[in-house]
């Protein structure tokens, strides 16, 4: 998979909003009127991913790595990977005195 693909699923696919303003690329998604950071590339990323890379990718949407090159791929349909994330991701109970 190379970087454009990945970045492809991200803004395309997921309607992710990329910010480019700083030493990385960031794509952040709204879900249930809350903002997530879904994934994170460097701007010196180019061509083909390796493993660490997919890998990071994988990880910020907390899928497996097969799952994510999966999703980019588009054998794992959109709406079956945001209900893997949605299940997977960190939830954070706020506790008030």
């Amino acid at each position: 998979m190379t970087v454009d693909e990945a970045k492809d699923a991200f803004t395309g696919k997921l309607g992710a909003a990329q910010d480019k303003s700083g030493k990385h690329i960031f794509y952040c998604f709204k879900d249930s009127g809350s903002d997530y950071t879904v994934g994170k590339i460097s701007h010196s990323w180019t061509g083909q991913l390796n493993d660490t890379q997919t890998g990071m990718l994988a990880k910020k949407l907390c899928l497996q790595k097969q799952e994510f090159e999966n999703w980019v791929g588009c054998t794992l349909e959109n709406d079956e990977m945001l209900k893997i994330w949605r299940n997977r991701r960190p939830t954070y109970i706020h506790l008030t005195s």
